[in-house]
């Protein structure tokens, strides 16, 4: 199913940001010199960045992470009505033994598995 609308994007290439679009039936082009009306067109965009060795495009609703996704498990605990986090680990079994020793060292405490990623979930061991 292709696309119902034309879509616009920017190309980012040697430092320069060119204005393109992107039809439904897959074709494209690229306004390399606007002032006089020069671009560059292609049946594909694989086949237009064939012609622009390096670059990137980007979409105007696409959206730009911060980082990228990470998972990650820490261990809280409760200080009155707040959570306070332990240093956060990639390994989730270290988290689950360290929740464990915790709990044993001090049973007074209130402990939680806390699973970080894009989303924020409570995670039982």
């Amino acid at each position: 199913m292709q696309p119902p609308f034309t879509r616009g994007f920017r190309l980012h290439h040697n430092g320069r940001y060119l204005d393109g679009a992107e039809f439904p039936s897959g074709r494209v082009f690229v306004l390399d010199d606007p002032d006089y009306g020069f671009a560059t067109v292609a049946v594909s965009l694989d086949d237009l960045l064939k012609g622009y060795h390096g670059a990137t495009v980007e979409w105007p609703a696409e959206p730009v992470a911060a980082h990228p996704p990470q998972d990650a498990w820490r261990v809280e605990y409760r200080r009155g009505d707040v959570w306070l986090p332990v240093r956060p680990t990639r390994d989730r079994q270290r988290a689950v033994d360290d929740l464990a020793a915790r709990r044993e060292r001090h049973p007074d405490f209130e402990f939680r598995l806390v699973h970080v990623n894009t989303t924020y979930t409570v995670e039982e061991p």
